[in-house]
């Protein structure tokens, strides 16, 4: 079912972040990626790719949850819930954010075109 392809690409995506396994997330992402954090900040592939070599963040824990996705066509929709778990200039951060992740079927894989993820607040 093409709904568990694309949430199998997510988990990928996830674990490659935090493995720092940089060839996984090079496969996992589309070259002509969007990436937006829960801080606004927007990054490119390149970009993102090179923070993240530079510990910019480094992602500890990733635990994604309340997950739906959806297809249409060769595009993938997931929204969900993760727990954060970030290392940033010597600070750790853990935090929850809702996030929208689009994949795009390229060949037999998924790549993830475009990330956006807000911050839950704290209760």
């Amino acid at each position: 079912m093409s709904e568990s392809e694309v949430l199998r690409a997510d988990d990928r995506r996830f674990e490659a972040m935090r493995k720092g396994d940089w060839a996984a997330l090079d496969a996992a992402l589309a070259d002509d990626l969007t990436y937006v954090h829960s801080t606004a900040r927007l990054e490119s592939k390149k970009e993102h790719m090179d923070n993240l070599r530079a510990g910019k963040p480094h992602y500890r824990g990733i635990a994604p949850r309340d997950r739906r996705a959806r297809v249409h066509g060769s595009i993938g929709v997931v929204n969900g819930v993760s727990e954060m778990h970030v290392e940033n200039a010597g600070k750790e951060q853990r935090f929850t954010i809702r996030y929208l992740a689009v994949y795009a079927k390229a060949g037999d894989n998924w790549r993830m075109i475009a990330w956006q993820s807000t911050r839950v607040p704290d209760a």
